[in-house]
This record gives structure tokens, C-alpha cells and sequence, in this order.
């Protein structure tokens, strides 16, 4: 079959703006991408483990009680997500935090991961990611020592476990 060459023209056009539309796609987002990815911030370690005993807790939290616990902390999702471990825990669960202060001292609410909750104490896990600014989370990551895991029981309000950051 002859094709004219009007014909022939307009199909090679097409595959002219085909191909250069197929390149403009697959590199158009790949640069706005790592526009995105390439922040000011340099962030450190954003992965932490923590060990959580009741001996942390300043006034006496649960003797018996043991448990860890990991932080994925992403600033650039404005996430942090936890994962945590108990056993041997009197009372129910009710609340996990990040705290600000050094090792010894108390303080404030950094970042709630749960709160008015009811787990059982005696050996139970918990799990998710939590909306958060992300100059909290940037602050946690460039001073991990400065903040603490807190985990809360119907039975020590104030702590039953607690584990310091460390980098």
C-alpha cells in the first residue's frame, strides 16, 4: 500500500510530537521531584530505639515493667510514627508522648502519640504515625538527648516507663 507524501509527513510529525510529548512527562516531574526533595535542612539521625524501664521515671515508675520502642521521625512528610512494646505493666495503658527535658528531669508534652487509651498493661504493642510540624520534629533530630519516651499507665499517671533519645 503507497502512502502520499502529505500522508507520510503527517505521520511522522505525530511521531515527532509523540516522542518529544513522552520526554517532556517523564522528565517534566522527575525535576519538580527533586525540586522537592532537595531541602535546606540537613536533617541528622531521624530513626530512633529506645529502651523504656520505670526506673527513668524520676518519682518511680512500674518496677516490674519493661518495653522498647522505635520513632521514625519524618520532616518532610510532617510525620512521626512510633512503634512500642510492653510487659509486666500494672494498670492499662492510657497514653504515649515525647517529652522535652534531660535525662532525670521532667517535662512537657513534645509530641502526643496517643492519648485516653486502654490498652491492656500486661503485654500489648501499639503502632501508627501522627501528624507534626515539622520544626518539632527537626528540633527532636538535632538534639535527640533533650527529649524522652514517655509511656503512661492507669496505675503510674505520671510514667510507668520513660527511655532517653540518644543519638
Amino acid at each position: 500500500m503507497q502512502y502520499s507524501k502529505i500522508t507520510r509527513t503527517m505521520v511522522r510529525i505525530g511521531v515527532c510530537v509523540a516522542s518529544a510529548s513522552s520526554i517532556l512527562v517523564l522528565v517534566g516531574p522527575t525535576s519538580a521531584a527533586a525540586h522537592e526533595l532537595s531541602p535546606t535542612y540537613q536533617p541528622g539521625n531521624s530513626h530512633f530505639s529506645i529502651q523504656l524501664t520505670g526506673r527513668e521515671i524520676p518519682e518511680g515508675g512500674d518496677p516490674d515493667g519493661q518495653g522498647s520502642a522505635t520513632l521514625d521521625l519524618k520532616p518532610q512528610e510532617e510525620q512521626a510514627c512510633f512503634s512500642v512494646i510492653w510487659s509486666r505493666l500494672q494498670g492499662q495503658v492510657t497514653a504515649l508522648h515525647l517529652h522535652v527535658a534531660a535525662r532525670g528531669s521532667e517535662g512537657p508534652h513534645w509530641i502526643d502519640f496517643f492519648n485516653n487509651q486502654n490498652f491492656p498493661g500486661a503485654q500489648s504493642t501499639a503502632a501508627g504515625c501522627v501528624p507534626t510540624p515539622r520544626d518539632k520534629i527537626n528540633a527532636v533530630i538535632d538534639h535527640p538527648a533533650g527529649y524522652y519516651l514517655n509511656v503512661h499507665s492507669t496505675a503510674f499517671d505520671k510514667g510507668a516507663l520513660r527511655g532517653q533519645l540518644s543519638q
